[in-house]
């Protein structure tokens, strides 16, 4: 069960992300103030998350999804 639950997790992680930097979301993060880290919001929203579902991915690779399935 704890292998369903990680997988479920995983997709749906992976799919917030994605829908974080390529919707019409992103247009709410389209200005220039507040600034973080010097950077304009919008820079900033979009490394975030691009951060975020890098990070996601290689969690994922290392728990499940980089293990060898046997053949037998």
């Amino acid at each position: 069960m704890k292998n369903k639950k990680s997988t479920v997790f995983f997709h749906a992680a992976v799919i917030i992300g994605l829908i974080m930097l390529e919707t019409p979301i992103v247009l709410l993060a389209n200005n220039i103030e507040p600034v973080f880290l010097g950077l304009p919001f919008l820079v900033f929203w979009v490394l975030f998350w691009w951060l975020f579902c890098t990070i996601i991915f290689l969690i994922a690779y290392i728990k499940k999804w980089g293990k060898k399935k046997s053949i037998r």
